[in-house]
């Protein structure tokens, strides 16, 4: 038995559980296309579990197979606390901000955030990158989709 390779099977298995608990509070009354709200939560859901039980059952079978001997155990350098921080800012800010400088802007942020996070410095270079990924997102969503994502809700757009 792999006790790492355990770890991480029950920690799939626990987010599964977390998805299955937060179904409850999905309302089931309307939907798109005739799908309930629900329906994608739920596929995650089971296929996060059918993931963890198979990474638990290999963990305990003797850890994760065809993977070389030394990439079977969890790194030993030390984890970048800096980067995560920048992440996990940028993922807060554009959750706080989409309501209010839209998709694109709100995203080309998070963009910026997450390259920073990565060790980049180049702040006007992420951020053309950042648009030039969200833009055509933005426009796939609006036109083809016609799913309404805000341009730019401060200007009224």
């Amino acid at each position: 038995m792999k006790p790492s390779h355990l770890a991480i099977g029950i920690a799939v298995l626990a987010i599964s559980l977390f998805f299955f608990l937060g179904l409850s509070g999905i309302t089931g009354d309307e939907g798109y296309a005739g799908l309930s709200p629900r329906f994608v939560p739920t596929l995650v859901a089971i296929g996060l579990a059918v993931c963890g039980v198979l990474l638990t059952w290999q963990g305990v079978r003797g850890g994760f197979r065809n993977m070389p001997e030394e990439d079977a155990e969890l790194p030993n350098a030390p984890h970048n606390f800096g980067g995560f921080v920048w992440v996990a800012a940028g993922l807060v800010l554009n959750m706080a901000l989409i309501g209010t400088l839209g998709f694109v802007l709100s995203s080309t942020l998070l963009m910026v955030c997450v390259a920073r996070g990565y060790g980049s410095r180049r702040i006007v270079r992420d951020a053309i990158i950042g648009l030039c990924i969200t833009v055509p997102m933005w426009a796939l969503f609006e036109f083809l989709l016609g799913i309404n994502l805000p341009l730019l809700p401060i200007a009224g757009f």
